[in-house]
């Protein structure tokens, strides 16, 4: 589980971020980052539509995002709102697939600090 200050909640925010944002995508994912004015954290959220299947599928996607990015958040730059969106392509698809799609992006937004 990701603890709260890591979390984007309010539908405020997530409008804030997909009106203003920079987009990056693949495949399987569309990573919305912005520039968080107000606070060191990185706050991320995760969309997953219910045309990607029924609650059950859904929530197994939400939770191999939620453990890539716990895995990941000491090497996000702070300061950054992040949203991953799934795409249709990325059901069914195993965990290190998952993880290999969500580091590409996270990599391409520049939102990783060098190791």
């Amino acid at each position: 589980m990701l603890p709260k200050k890591f979390r984007l909640r309010k539908n405020i925010d997530f409008r804030r971020i997909y009106r203003s944002s920079k987009s990056i995508a693949n495949q399987d994912l569309v990573l919305y980052i912005k520039k968080n004015n107000y606070s060191n954290d990185t706050r991320i959220g995760f969309s997953i539509s219910k045309k990607l299947g029924k609650a059950n599928e859904r929530n197994l996607l939400k939770r191999q995002f939620r453990e890539v990015i716990r895995n990941k958040i000491e090497h996000l730059k702070p300061g950054y709102d992040l949203i991953f969106i799934a795409r249709q392509k990325i059901k069914g698809k195993s965990y290190s697939d998952v993880e290999k799609s969500m580091e590409f992006l996270l990599v391409k937004g520049r939102v990783v600090n060098d190791k």
